[in-house]
């Protein structure tokens, strides 16, 4: 019998039951395989036992299938400890918070369908392809040894995701502190008007009316009556300027199917929260 050892750290936090059954599975592809494993404080150690006539230096196929079932818990287990790891080595100061929604920004462009699937095809195979010329002078793998030391190109590119990631948390932290800033300056304003309709025509103009379905003149809001030509609103930015100044108690949106933006309709809703009502979002839609 070959014995081979893989030793697993326990910051990876993976399901022994799950990493011992992917070994045994190794007999349905033509090797068999015992395993047992050994708990010895940080780590577990697993330990498998070949067939003689799987012995690395006589068969590639078992070395093969070990190479691949190693890149496997990289790839699905690995990369979450690792982006963990780089967070709190370059971005230590953001609060426990902060990194773990880092943390979850990171995963998630990781397992976007843009990226999901080549990044785990495609690093997979290079990485079974690392470990496989390890495992030829070596019987024994450390996993976490091994991604700090031979892994150092793939922690390369999760850390630019783990920026990447950063980017767009600090992005979001901006616009939510902004949308609180209007939150609070809708809470300052006196309501100028009961109710608002907003209806968006094809070429994603703003038309805005009142209860009565008339358009909305610039006696309301004179300090940017500018922005306002005969009811019709056409910048995102001056219709949420209107609806700060206005601050009526209800808004009603029309055709937001035809919203080139439809960003700005989750915005107006966080600002104004219940006062917003979609009436209906097809493109027929009539105030």
């Amino acid at each position: 019998m070959q014995l081979f050892s893989i030793a697993v750290s326990n910051k990876l936090n993976i399901d022994e039951e799950n990493l011992i059954s992917a070994f045994k599975n190794l007999s349905n592809k033509g090797v068999k395989v015992i395993v047992s494993s050994n708990i010895c404080r940080s780590s577990t150690y697993y330990e498998l036992k070949l067939e003689e006539k799987f012995a690395f230096g006589k068969d590639n196929k078992a070395r093969d299938l070990i190479a691949e079932a190693i890149s496997d818990i990289i790839v699905n287990y690995a990369v979450n400890w690792i982006v963990s790891k780089l967070i709190g080595k370059y971005y230590y100061y953001f609060s426990q918070q902060e990194k773990e929604d880092i943390r979850k920004i990171a995963y998630s462009i990781l397992e976007s369908e843009d990226n999901i699937e080549t990044f785990k095809r495609v690093k997979r195979k290079e990485i079974a392809k690392e470990v496989f010329d390890f495992l030829e002078e070596n019987r024994h793998i450390d996993i976490e040894g091994f991604v700090n030391f031979r892994l150092k190109s793939f922690v390369g590119e999760l850390s630019e995701v783990v920026d990447k990631a950063v980017d767009e948390f600090l992005m979001q932290k901006e616009y939510n502190e902004f949308v609180g800033l209007l939150k609070y300056f809708v809470e300052l304003q006196d309501s100028k008007l009961e109710v608002l309709n907003v209806v968006v025509d094809k070429g994603g103009k703003f038309h805005l009316y009142n209860e009565s379905y008339e358009p909305l003149s610039s006696e309301y809001i004179k300090e940017i009556a500018g922005e306002l030509q005969e009811g019709v609103v056409t910048d995102e930015d001056a219709l949420i300027s209107i609806l700060i100044t206005i601050a009526p108690q209800k808004i009603f949106f029309h055709s937001v199917n035809y919203l080139k933006n439809k960003e700005i309709l989750d915005t107006i809703k966080k600002v104004f929260t219940n006062r917003v009502e979609v009436v209906c979002s097809e493109v027929k839609c009539e105030k």
